[in-house]
């Protein structure tokens, strides 16, 4: 057996707060990330699979800083661009130039091997008013403002990347692979509907990725943040495991048990119960998740 740890929105480089489903403390960050460096060195994971926002704010400093808090982790990481990290035109550069070290490859979406697994990285893009898909957002910010009223951005995998995607999935039927991915390819499931829930939306061209994972069979699980919240969404063969955010309640992260035959996922706190409750907002212990969203097995053959 060996692990990884996926870690999401942790929201690095800032100094201001606010509020989602619960209280959005990004200034307890560094005091968390000092928890979790003391967390991990007991887990001893093989890497971290960070599923986005790994900064907060739109400049090459917050980018940078968030840089040396996953480095100060001490253990191999693998990052991913989320809505937070990819603002301004320059964004993409920064991430490239921060977390270079770290990039399998220049591209921002990409493939690797770790002992008996295959995991592939996306990199979806902004869709804007006209239609047309860019790196970055139209209004170069990210507000709440955003998500009221029902409106929000919308994200899609560019067809030439699903065209990698298809060609890499090919390459590697033999092999059981993960999908990692900032933005989920599913809808937050109607259990978890409650009054007054923000929903900062799905990617819109999930349900073609869902079909295109479907089509090989290797792939059992798609890792993703972005909902600030913990979610298993099972169906159509594959495993949808979604992560709360770091800064906000639960203030949780996920230990993924890799055997030969099967993934064991467990939904892990903070040794430091205070930061959750600093968060939480009485009556919206709910985006903790039900059991079935915070444990699950998921075979490999």
């Amino acid at each position: 057996m060996w692990r990884f740890v996926q870690v999401s929105d942790l929201h690095l480089g800032s100094y201001t707060d606010g509020r989602w489903n619960n209280n959005f403390i990004c200034t307890m960050m560094p005091d968390v990330m000092r928890c979790l460096r003391h967390d991990l060195a007991g887990l001893q994971p093989e890497f971290i699979l960070a599923t986005g926002d790994l900064a907060s704010q739109p400049t090459r400093d917050a980018m940078f800083a968030a840089r040396d808090f996953m480095d100060w982790l001490g253990f191999p990481y693998y990052p991913m661009g989320g809505n937070h990290d990819f603002v301004v035109e320059k964004s993409r550069d920064w991430f490239r130039e921060a977390f270079h070290a770290h990039l399998p490859s220049k591209d921002l979406h990409y493939a690797f091997d770790h002992e008996n697994l295959h995991i592939c990285v996306l990199d979806p893009y902004w869709k804007w008013a006209d239609g047309s898909l860019h790196g970055y957002s139209e209004n170069m910010v990210v507000s709440e403002a955003m998500y009221s009223e029902n409106s929000r951005p919308h994200w899609l995998l560019p067809e030439e990347q699903l065209d990698w995607l298809e060609a890499d999935l090919t390459q590697n039927a033999a092999t059981p692979t993960l999908i990692g991915c900032h933005y989920p390819a599913v809808a937050i499931p109607e259990r978890m509907s409650r009054p007054g829930m923000r929903d900062a939306g799905e990617l819109d061209n999930g349900d073609e990725l869902v079909a295109l994972l479907q089509r090989h069979p290797q792939v059992r699980a798609v890792f993703s943040g972005h909902f600030h919240m913990n979610l298993i969404v099972q169906g159509g063969g594959l495993t949808h495991v979604i992560t709360g955010s770091l800064p906000e309640y639960p203030t949780e992260f996920r230990e993924v048990c890799v055997y030969d035959d099967r993934l064991e996922i467990t939904t892990l706190g903070l040794s430091d119960p205070s930061f959750a409750a600093r968060s939480l907002i009485p009556g919206k212990g709910w985006t903790a998740g039900q059991a079935a969203d915070r444990i699950v097995t998921i075979p490999l053959t």
